[in-house]
């Protein structure tokens, strides 16, 4: 008798897992479908800007457009944005000529994004916050 409660629960469980997985499944084709741009993040393509050479090099198997915002204490921000092969890097002299024209370095920040986006600031539809992220093609970043 016990037997048969047992099989009767196990269905159950399998459609809330299965329930699950669909839902997120859902939610990443919508997605993929009304804001690819979402999807073209690629922070993790971003190698080291001081032990590497080339600094911030590319550690994908694709071409990204990386990001290099400087930002200084006077407020005379300096931000580059490079398309990379992958184990291309940005020029070291050209970081190095940056930070001696900024006059003290407050912080930097770096941001990548999958071809054909573009980093930049959005707005976090939740928050309302500008965040980086990816611009689909023909955005500018109000920054």
């Amino acid at each position: 008798m016990s037997s048969n409660r047992t099989q009767g629960k196990a269905p159950g469980c399998l459609w809330a897992v299965g329930a699950f997985f669909g839902l997120l499944m859902v939610g990443f084709v919508s997605t993929k479908l009304f804001q690819p741009q979402k999807l073209a993040q690629a922070k993790a393509c971003i190698g080291n800007i001081s032990a590497a050479e080339p600094p911030l090099q590319n550690l994908c198997d694709y071409p990204v457009n990386m990001q290099l915002c400087l930002f200084a204490k006077t407020g005379d921000d300096i931000c580059r944005t490079l398309t990379l092969q992958p184990g291309d890097g940005f020029d070291r002299a050209a970081i190095d000529a940056d930070l001696a024209r900024l006059g003290g370095l407050l912080r930097a920040e770096t941001y990548a994004c999958k071809l054909p986006y573009m980093p930049g600031m959005v707005e976090n539809w939740n928050t309302k916050r500008m965040q980086q992220g990816c611009l689909p093609k023909g955005e500018t970043d109000p920054r």
